[in-house]
């Protein structure tokens, strides 16, 4: 599988510092390695279940900018997020046009390029991506599938 996912939260997502000992209680061995980070700056690491990597992620607020990283421009990739999604991805959905204008944060996952099934990493991804519409609200964007809020296709 070689795709992005793409987390659009209403609320403010918590600090991924504090995201292990809540993704603890979801019966899936997630562990994090958090890349150190200046004040203000994006949060990056990865994900991992039962010590493999699953996803690389990146958090953005509105005024975070990621110049340099992954050929970004310095420009907001929120901004730049949002705006590529109303206009390419969302198919004009209302429903999905209502929760992008109300996103706060852009969570990236890069799902890593592994031996498993692309329905075995969706598995595995499931109880995060069900952790983050509890945490924060708002949708997600799966490369290929589309959006979804936290209980159907959109």
């Amino acid at each position: 599988m070689s795709q992005n996912v793409y987390f659009f939260g209403e609320n403010g997502l918590p600090d991924p510092v504090v995201w292990e000992a809540s993704l603890g209680d979801l019966k899936v061995d997630y562990t994090l390695d958090i890349e150190e980070r200046e004040d203000g700056a994006p949060v990056y690491g990865e994900i991992l279940v039962a010590g493999e990597e699953l996803a690389q992620f990146e958090l953005y607020n509105r005024s975070q900018t990621a110049a340099g990283f992954d050929g970004a421009t310095g420009q907001s990739i929120f901004d730049e997020e949002i705006a590529l999604s109303k206009s390419q991805k969302s198919d004009g959905n209302p429903e999905v046009t209502a929760a992008l204008n109300k996103a706060t944060e852009l969570l990236v996952l890069a799902i890593a390029e592994t031996d498993k099934s692309d329905e075995q990493i969706e598995r595995e991804l499931e109880p995060f991506l069900d952790w983050l519409h509890t945490t924060s609200k708002g949708v997600h964007y799966i490369d290929g599938l589309g959006f979804f809020d936290a209980t159907s296709k959109l």
